[in-house]
């Protein structure tokens, strides 16, 4: 029998798997398919990223109109699964909705080709969020607008308002910057999922899982009700220290490869101060952000995420907090894919071993026997 080897919690420091889609370094470094990221924030498309994330290369021009012309295609979503979103309770936070409509489209579009699926539901992904939160409040779907790029028409479809230039670029960033991050945990669910053959649907509904939770996608939202808890600049560092020492966690701060910096937060970080002088409103939410950072590297030397400073932008994009999650989960979907098709090329189902350490040789009690 082979030795069984202990991996640490969290498996911190175990690689289980190769890849080529994406590397984020304790540097601060982060590249998608060998490209910096810094590179891909500011001169890239959405578009072209997820064809650099999905095809391992970056497209000739020929080649991005198409793949633009297939996401316009696929992005209209089936009604008969904004019926099943209609009979959620309003009630049920909307990674619970999403989730459930995307295993919804699982269920009625399992006729068309594997590739025609993952285009689908990436294309899907941005028609989904805003329409969910849409039936949530009572109102009807929207119907995506062909004339306007992925990103202007997503932000249109959540805001119900044609974003400026700006606007709609400030927030594909923030799409670029979302797209994938390695071995994640909900990477990591999507490739077990997979391993075991399962359709495409099934590894993101699970990935949507792992998302939702505070520790992982769910931040941005917390980050976003803690920075509207503290209120001002002047109110950052005592509401820090007294976090801390009642031991609580600061949203939006801390990662397990970044030590110093995450070169997604300070990307966001210089484009919350861009956009809110290009709408003419006050820095007070960049300073309160900046306040918060400094406090916590100085009490806890812990560097701020891209969830810290992504939710201030969504906020001041007009874009309702509950669905700031779902927005983490729309993008990051093309790393999804890219991770479950990296599995399947050299495939074999994680079954990893567990140390029992419960009691053994127990003798069965007949029920009546058992004291109460």
């Amino acid at each position: 029998m082979a030795e069984i080897l202990r991996a640490p919690k969290g498996l911190d420091g175990v690689a289980v798997a190769d890849t080529s889609i994406a590397k984020s370094d304790a540097d601060g470094t982060l590249i998608y398919r060998g490209y910096a990221i810094k590179d891909l924030f500011e001169r890239s498309t959405f578009e072209e990223s997820c064809y650099l994330i999905l095809y391992g290369r970056l497209p000739t021009k020929g080649e991005l109109e198409e793949f633009e012309a297939k996401l316009r295609r696929y992005s209209m979503v089936p009604h008969n699964v904004y019926e099943l979103v209609k009979a959620i309770p309003h009630e049920a936070h909307q990674m619970d909705v999403l989730r459930t409509a995307v295993s919804g489209l699982g269920a009625t579009e399992g006729g068309i080709s594997s590739e025609e699926q993952e285009l689908s539901i990436i294309a899907q992904m941005p028609t989904l969020v805003a329409n969910c939160y849409r039936l949530n409040q009572g109102t009807e779907p929207a119907e995506p607008d062909p004339s306007l790029s992925l990103s202007a028409n997503y932000l249109y479809m959540l805001t119900g308002k044609k974003p400026t230039s700006f606007e709609a670029w400030s927030f594909e960033r923030m799409l670029i910057l979302y797209l994938e991050h390695d071995l994640n945990a909900s990477a990591f669910t999507v490739r077990v999922v997979a391993s075991t053959l399962a359709d495409i649907y099934s590894a993101c509904t699970a990935g949507l899982a792992a998302l939702k939770g505070p520790l992982h996608g769910g931040a941005n939202e917390a980050a976003m009700q803690m920075l509207l808890k503290i209120g001002s600049a002047g109110n950052a560092r005592s509401y820090v220290q007294e976090t801390l020492a009642k031991r609580e966690k600061i949203m939006g701060f801390g990662h397990r490869i970044y030590k110093t910096v995450d070169p997604r937060s300070q990307l966001a970080k210089k484009l919350l101060r861009e956009l809110l002088e290009k709408q003419g409103k006050s820095l007070e939410t960049y300073k309160l952000c900046e306040a918060v950072e400094n406090a916590v590297w100085d009490f806890k030397k812990l560097p701020s995420n891209v969830d810290f400073y992504a939710a201030p932008i969504f906020l001041n994009l007009g874009i309702p907090i509950e669905t700031f999650t779902p927005i983490f989960a729309s993008s990051r979907t093309v790393g999804w894919v890219a991770h479950y098709n990296e599995q399947l090329m050299d495939n074999r189902i994680y079954r990893p071993d567990a140390i029992y350490i419960g009691e053994k040789g127990l003798k069965y009690i007949p029920l009546d026997s058992r004291d109460a």
